[in-house]
């Protein structure tokens, strides 16, 4: 149960933080690695999402961004 709940919660964060940038209309598999770049250190460092460790997250989540989708399949 408390797994459900925290996914729900990691899932309304996610909604809200792609909601607050521009790709607030944009289907996740048609993001492109600069939007996710974007949206990774907002999700893993808010509010330090602008501090250098939160940006280089952002940096190697997106580029590891192919073998994530590759791995989803």
């Amino acid at each position: 149960m408390a797994r459900g709940y925290a996914a729900s919660i990691a899932s309304e964060h996610l909604a809200q933080l792609k909601a607050e940038n521009d790709s607030a209309d944009v289907p996740s598999e048609e993001m492109t690695p600069a939007q996710y770049q974007e949206l990774a250190p907002r999700y893993n460092g808010r509010p330090y999402w602008q501090t250098d460790d939160a940006q280089a997250y952002g940096r190697g989540f997106k580029n590891n961004l192919a073998e994530a989708r590759s791995a989803l399949r």
